[in-house]
């Protein structure tokens, strides 16, 4: 498991409600696409991969995921820190595109 956090304090705007449920989609499909790259559906027995947000000015996005193979995988640390990286970096890109950031 690993939980990421970012603070967001130098936003042009407060987000919508609805923004916020963009933004957080945007960041959960990139982990996604991260770790489905590297497994196979059928070799996970559990994946859980929450993306929550905080406050609006500032705004805090954590990063939480949660991943479970049927077989040990020594790359599962990096690869969990890559997703939540790349979660991260896809919200900057969503607020970025919806001129919040």
């Amino acid at each position: 498991m690993k939980v990421s956090e970012r603070e967001y304090s130098k936003l042009n705007r407060s987000p919508t409600e609805q923004e916020l449920e963009t933004v957080c989609a945007s960041a959960e499909d990139a982990a996604r696409n991260i770790i489905f790259k590297k497994f196979d559906p059928k070799q996970i027995t559990d994946l859980d991969i929450t993306i929550e947000a905080y406050g609006d000015k500032p705004l805090t996005l954590i990063v939480d995921i949660s991943i479970c193979p049927r077989n040990s995988n020594s790359d599962l640390t990096k690869l969990i820190d890559v997703a939540c990286n790349e979660a991260l970096r896809a919200a900057d890109m969503k607020m970025k595109e919806l001129k919040i950031a």
